[in-house]
């Protein structure tokens, strides 16, 4: 059962922890077991696992954004409102995503009249970012800072399909990949009863080219639930989902929202200042250094373990500001190209149907409440992409009032990157010995060092592109016509959101090339574990989000054990 606040429980479940001392007198003291940045599906499964494993720990989470609505991080698609009528939930998705480099703009206006002050230079505004190249970026590219994170709008969970180096093995990803399932609440046949989404898939089992392609068509697995009392709607999997029934764990879970990390902070024995924390060395971390953005005020937490699972960006940009900074830190950095188009389904595929029962009320024998297709081409070495055939909300493809939703049909064509070295984002200067220089720069809106992409696309790469654009062309052709408007092209970069490689795990033979070990835990780090897509070592062609769960079961229980070893009275 999802846990389900009263306004009242809500507010003391955020602002009451286990222990809170007053000293230093500056700032809020907390102590916790574990303390976890973040709150997206990864830092879930991380608290989830911990808190079901051991039997005493508590559990803090810090997330930057705000609960939204009752349910913690619950999917806001499970409004009656948006499946009713997918199309508005795009500006759910618009809203939620904040844009992380975006170049200044050109701000001379000649059209501007009268007296007002202007200038032929670019202004730097808030949250612009100067150092942008604009060819190396990937401007599509969003953050979602709420509390559940990418689970409050996301839903597929197709896992990986091939990873270089992965350091994890092949039996213990499959026993895992289970577990993970069980935790995101994935189910593949949930659109069975869908009369489109048997006829697209048929259909292009049918028809795709070669033959030997037809068991590449199967259903999409999703992470969502068909309901029982109204089987019209379905319930997606959300950060609730991963949590669980919270009430279970009494006050050794808590969640900090609308607080900022910082940094996270090592003991500083001898140095300025005498004894205290701060950018020290060690293998050891101390404790997070917090902002509560509600009051302006300083938090410290001190914690046995700490985790960062702020996603491929907000993970290597916090341990850049701590002066943690390994030369794999937002390297290899890859991301899918994306291409997108609409096509409205065939007459023919239409007429094959059984006839409406009131043709003169309703002449599409596709009834009003008939759930959309759900179906995916998945990965072949053969052809290196993954292909999703569906009808779903993006932050794009809204089809408005120009043809019957019911005969549109969403193809999203993910291509691979190869993994590359150079291609990265960055935080500030790149001899790691200036570790203050990048406070003479500029900052994103948050006050943390501002992001900046440099990535390019290799020769392989655009070769890949180009035949995975024929490929879906002739998808396309299979099922239907190109809706107008929304003809083939390739998206923005960065706009699928599925960024790997930046927290990257390996093997000890790959330490220098990685930014943490098998099991997630930094190198050179006793207490510390990196967790969500970034640690993905390479580039995958499907939704990142089953395979970085993966990755953080297995961490969850290297945490676990650390834990045990740490003496009672520590």
């Amino acid at each position: 059962m999802p846990f389900r606040f009263s306004p009242g429980a809500l507010q003391d479940l955020v602002l009451t922890p286990p222990e809170e001392l007053t000293e230093p007198a500056s700032r809020r003291f907390i102590r916790t077991d574990v303390a976890i940045a973040g709150s997206g599906p990864v830092a879930c499964a991380y608290a989830r696992i911990i808190l079901d494993e051991h039997p005493t720990a508590r559990v803090t989470l810090i997330e930057i954004g705000a609960q939204d609505g009752k349910i913690l991080g619950g999917h806001h698609k499970n409004s009656v409102k948006y499946q009713k009528d997918i199309d508005a939930f795009v500006n759910v998705i618009k809203g939620a995503l904040q844009p992380v480099s975006i170049p200044p703009e050109d701000s001379y206006l000649p059209t501007l009249g009268g007296d007002a002050w202007t200038t032929d230079k670019k202004l730097i505004s808030y949250g612009r970012n100067p150092n942008q190249v604009p060819n190396k970026n990937l401007k599509g590219f969003g953050i979602t800072r709420t509390v559940g994170g990418m689970a409050t709008h996301w839903t597929s969970t197709p896992h990986e399909e091939e990873i270089i180096r992965n350091p994890i093995n092949k039996q213990d990803r499959e026993t895992l990949g289970k577990e993970a399932d069980k935790l995101l609440g994935v189910n593949p046949n949930e659109y069975d009863v869908s009369i489109r989404h048997k006829l697209v898939r048929e259909t292009l089992k049918d028809k795709l080219e070669p033959s030997s392609r037809k068991d590449s068509v199967v259903n999409m697995p999703l992470a969502v639930k068909r309901r029982t009392d109204n089987p019209d709607y379905v319930t997606w999997s959300g950060a609730d989902t991963i949590l669980g029934d919270l009430t279970k764990y009494g006050k050794r879970f808590q969640i900090l929202t609308e607080t900022r990390v910082t940094s996270l902070e090592r003991p500083r024995i001898n140095g300025p200042g005498g004894p205290g924390t701060g950018p020290g060395t060690g293998p050891d971390i101390h404790g997070i250094l917090a902002r509560d953005l509600h009051n302006n005020s300083d938090i410290y937490i001190k914690a046995k373990a700490f985790v960062v699972a702020c996603g491929p960006i907000g993970t290597p940009q916090i341990l850049f500001n701590s002066g943690i900074r390994p030369h794999a830190l937002g390297r290899y950095l890859c991301e899918h190209s994306l291409a997108f188009c609409q096509i409205v389904l065939k007459r023919g595929l239409i007429d094959s149907l059984p006839k409406p029962p009131d043709p003169e009320k309703n002449p599409l024998p596709i009834p009003y409440n008939d759930p959309e297709p759900q179906v995916q081409i998945s990965y072949s070495p053969e052809f290196p992409w993954h292909c999703q055939v569906h009808r779903d909300a993006f932050s794009y493809g809204d089809v408005g009032p120009r043809v019957d939703p019911r005969l549109v049909v969403d193809l999203r064509f993910f291509g691979k990157q190869e993994s590359n070295v150079d291609n990265r984002v960055k935080f500030g200067p790149d001899n790691p010995e200036k570790l203050g220089d990048w406070k003479a720069g500029v900052t994103d809106i948050y006050g943390l060092p501002q992001p900046t992409f440099e990535v390019t696309r290799s020769v392989k790469d655009q070769q890949n592109d180009h035949r995975m654009m024929d490929d879906m062309c002739k998808v396309a052709n299979l099922l239907g016509a190109y809706l107008p408007g929304s003809y083939p092209q390739f998206m923005e970069p960065g706009l699928a959101v599925h960024i790997t490689g930046t927290t990257r795990i390996g093997k000890p033979e790959h330490k220098a090339e990685s930014v943490a070990d098998s099991e997630s835990r930094v190198w050179d780090f006793n207490n510390l574990w990196v967790g969500g897509n970034g640690c993905i070592p390479d580039s995958i062609a499907c939704n990142p989000t089953k395979t970085s769960v993966i990755i953080a079961i297995k961490g969850a229980r290297a945490l676990i054990a650390h834990l045990k070893e740490i003496p009672a009275h520590h």
